[in-house]
């Protein structure tokens, strides 16, 4: 394996003085050195930053930059980092994304860069990359909740289109080259970019429209801390008796999600087909987004078409309910529902 791969990680710095030495004292001890890590400080705390400080004065590794372009909160600083993390385009070959709170296995990085060089043995090495990977769950202690992620909640995913229908992608465990990268950041550095498209869903939207290879490795490689302050304390990962009656009484909100889900796969077609991308996979996004918007038979002839698969058979039948049944329909209309 070549150690001449540089790695840039990239991560927003907000309050996070419980977690972030741990986290970053995870990055320090991977056994692949060839890495930066940036942080872009959304104004944090005090007691955050001594910790980081104290990092940088040990590593010339890890930097900082600040963050006074308006954007805030998780993707608003990750855009920031996108945009603004370095200007040369041969300065990094891969890019990671990483969280406050989390914890890297020591072969995280090493892992990634060995399957990136095994993938472009064989496929060439012009093959874009953007691979996720298997983690397990810890509470706000590193108590183990869950040590198979993947397969209690079926994250993974084995059909690129989904990716368009569900939110299944975790920013914490991509893993992307440099001509992802610079795709997102090209798209990103538009004003009108809308602040409501998630990043990790559309950095993997992003490899699926450029042919990257999007494979999943799954081994775990880090630990996904679980605890009131994520921004993904809402998300249900487990689907149990009291999921499905709460989906049923529901189902107002089930059709109102999706199709907020929807909305934000329209808005990231749009900006990926400003790009150059191969004609097959424009007239495959063409179809998708005609699909999402119109629901009803061109719903139908996407599901069928592409074997669409939302995680597990609930989540599949509740989203092939609310979209080809045309449900989803009236929230495409923009000026009546402007809040998803």
């Amino acid at each position: 394996m070549q150690n001449d791969r540089k790695i840039l990680i990239l991560c927003p710095l907000w309050d996070s003085e419980q977690y972030i030495g741990q986290e970053v004292q995870s990055v320090v001890d991977q056994t692949y050195t060839n890495w930066e890590l940036l942080f872009a400080n959304d104004n944090a705390n005090q007691a955050t930053m001594d910790i980081i400080n104290d990092f940088m004065a040990k590593d010339s590794r890890i930097r900082m930059m600040g963050n006074d372009t308006g954007r805030h909160g998780s993707h608003g600083n990750y855009r920031n980092l996108i945009i603004n993390a370095d200007t040369k385009n041969d300065a990094y070959d891969y890019y990671v994304y990483m969280d406050n709170d989390d914890v890297w296995k020591p072969d995280k990085l090493e892992v990634y860069v060995k399957k990136a060089e095994e993938v472009r043995k064989e496929k060439g090495e012009n093959t874009p990359i953007c691979f996720t990977c298997n983690m397990e769950i810890i509470d706000q202690y590193g108590n183990l909740i869950d040590p198979d992620f993947a397969s209690s909640y079926a994250y993974e995913i084995k059909n690129p289109i989904d990716a368009f229908l569900t939110h299944r992608v975790f920013g914490c465990n991509l893993f992307i080259d440099r001509k992802v990268y610079f795709a997102l950041r090209e798209v990103m550095k538009d004003p009108e970019f809308s602040s409501g498209i998630s990043f990790d869903n559309f950095t993997y939207q992003m490899g699926y429209a450029l042919g990257a290879d999007l494979s999943f490795i799954p081994k775990v490689l880090m630990s996904y801390r679980r605890h009131q302050s994520n921004t993904t304390k809402e998300a249900v990962y487990k689907i149990t008796p009291s999921y499905v009656f709460k989906s049923i009484a529901g189902i107002g909100n089930v059709i109102h999600n999706n199709a907020y889900i929807a909305r934000d796969s329209i808005d990231a077609i749009d900006y990926i087909l400003k790009l150059d991308i191969r004609e097959d996979k424009r007239k495959e996004l063409l179809e998708v987004r005609k699909g999402l918007e119109e629901g009803g038979i061109p719903a139908m002839k996407m599901w069928r078409k592409y074997h669409i698969n939302c995680g597990n058979t609930l989540r599949t039948v509740e989203n092939w309910l609310s979209l080809c049944l045309g449900f989803e329909r009236k929230y495409m209309n923009r000026e009546k529902y402007p809040e998803l």
